[in-house]
């Protein structure tokens, strides 16, 4: 009974800290202020939490994580030039399943990035309701360097690129995803992601 209303109590916790920092993010002016909120409840929560989280304070972080991503936008990218050769249906299945997919890669990378260092923005560049802020993440063996690239989305500022040690996500899972299509069809890729989603999901129960 004490360790499940410690778990509730921390669940509580997640939630109200979620909330709070939500509120504020959504109001923030610069880029910069937006991903430092995100990061400020992630730290907190991480603070009161034990080494193994529970599953619903996981999802929480989770979610707090993945709200600074413009998925929509990931997805277009990620197609290239595919992207207009899909149906309405086509187009909304490969959203969900590839979005999937990069929620819980976020959560891998950023849980560690949390864990092992502090997020560190150095500057950002803002025009025309785009901007750039790099950042570097000093981890136990390597440091890494990380530019988001962002652009208003009602008003608020989203991410739809990262670009990891010089690497851009986009451009790498568009150039991966274009070589399969051109050897094996559209069919057999959505099939793949759709199986690689099955196993992320998975490996968390």
């Amino acid at each position: 009974m004490a360790r499940r209303n410690k778990t509730m109590k921390i669940y509580f916790t997640v939630l109200s800290l979620y909330c709070a920092t939500v509120a504020t993010a959504e109001t923030a002016t610069g880029p910069i202020a937006f991903l430092k909120s995100h990061d400020a409840v992630v730290q907190s929560v991480l603070v009161a939490a034990p080494d193994t989280l529970p599953e619903a304070v996981r999802e929480k972080i989770k979610g707090h994580i993945n709200a600074a991503f413009d998925f929509p936008e990931l997805s277009r990218l990620a197609l290239g030039g595919h992207w207009e050769q899909r149906t309405t249906g086509e187009r909304a299945h490969f959203t969900k399943t590839f979005s999937g997919i990069i929620r819980e890669q976020n959560f891998d990378s950023f849980l560690r990035y949390y864990r092992e260092g502090k997020i560190t923005y150095q500057s950002e560049e803002v025009e025309n309701g785009n901007a750039v802020v790099t950042a570097a993440v000093p981890l136990e063996r390597e440091q890494v360097e990380i530019v988001y690239k962002m652009h208003l989305v009602e008003k608020a500022w989203r991410v739809y690129d990262l670009v990891i040690d010089g690497v851009s996500t986009a451009e790498g899972n568009r150039r991966r995803y274009a070589r399969y299509i051109e050897k094996k069809g559209y069919e057999r890729l959505i099939a793949q992601l759709d199986k690689q989603l099955d196993r992320l999901l998975q490996t968390r129960k």
